[in-house]
């Protein structure tokens, strides 16, 4: 089951998610994403250049698509998360975390796998 509040995403170990990111521009309106543009979806276990990327996933649409696959072997437990838009023009903005009133420094472990729910 997939659950987002307060900038954190939460989903059950192995199941298959859609996540919608909404883009903007700096003013603020709808960003439509262009012919060329990715958004890129990376998952470690800790935030910084010292701890290796354990997921990626690419996606040229606003949705991030986790399958089964992405997660089934990872470690219940959190970690810390990004998106970014990499634009067809070489520009490469981190969308997620934001910098919201918070900072990005307290949006770590903003990614969290719950054990998966067996019948």
């Amino acid at each position: 089951m997939l659950k987002i509040q307060d900038g954190v995403i939460s989903l059950n170990r192995g199941d298959d998610v859609r996540i919608g990111v909404q883009l903007t521009d700096e003013a603020g309106n709808a960003y439509t994403m262009e012919n060329g543009d990715e958004l890129v979806f990376s998952v470690k276990k800790l935030a910084g250049s010292a701890y290796p990327v354990l997921l990626t996933v690419r996606s040229v649409t606003d949705e991030i698509c986790l399958t089964h696959s992405d997660t089934c072997d990872m470690e219940v437990g959190k970690y810390s998360a990004a998106i970014r838009l990499n634009r067809r023009g070489g520009e490469v903005i981190i969308v997620y975390p934001s910098l919201s009133s918070h900072g990005r420094e307290r949006a770590w472990n903003n990614f969290i796998l719950d054990p998966e729910v067996v019948e």
